[in-house]
């Protein structure tokens, strides 16, 4: 029992710097997943929305193409159905860059975001958008994407 105990302290000693149930302050490099699975501008909605299931994701940048990964936009799950299936618009025939959001939050690797505000600029008809951070690097393209900035402590979450 004793080892138990111990072997849980040790847990909580590993854990990359708690504060109040957030990691602690860092920059966009430490807190992203690097080379994230991305969505080709072209790719029609059905394809994206495949490639989410797979993936089990729920958020993935827009790109140019595969290769250069220049970032154009983010389309989430939500957004395939209210931007495209809601509005009878058939997903065989729709392109992620017909539905993805281009005011998404951006950063470079090398950003702190210890005071990184990510304003959620509402349309009054959407209340269940959920924030994220791609990071790109000083081309434009994406190397990395944060799906949880909430959880990062400094990163504030602005909605409205």
């Amino acid at each position: 029992m004793p080892r138990a105990r111990h072997s849980r302290r040790r847990r909580r000693a590993l854990d990359p710097h708690p504060v109040r149930g957030k990691l602690s302050h860092m920059r966009a490099s430490e807190a992203m997943v690097a080379d994230p699975h991305v969505a080709v501008a072209g790719a029609m909605a059905s394809e994206v929305a495949i490639m989410l299931k797979t993936r089990n994701i729920s958020v993935v940048p827009v790109v140019d193409d595969h290769r250069t990964r220049r970032f154009l936009g983010t389309l989430s799950d939500r957004d395939l159905v209210t931007r495209c299936l809601a509005e009878g618009k058939h997903p065989w025939h729709t392109r992620a860059d017909e539905l993805m959001r281009t005011n998404s939050p951006v950063v470079r690797p090398e950003q702190e975001l210890a005071g990184f505000l990510v304003r959620m600029d509402l349309d009054p008809h959407e209340s269940h958008l959920r924030p994220t951070i791609t990071v790109v690097d000083k081309d434009g393209l994406v190397v990395g994407f944060i799906s949880h900035p909430e959880q990062i402590a400094g990163v504030e979450i602005v909605w409205g």
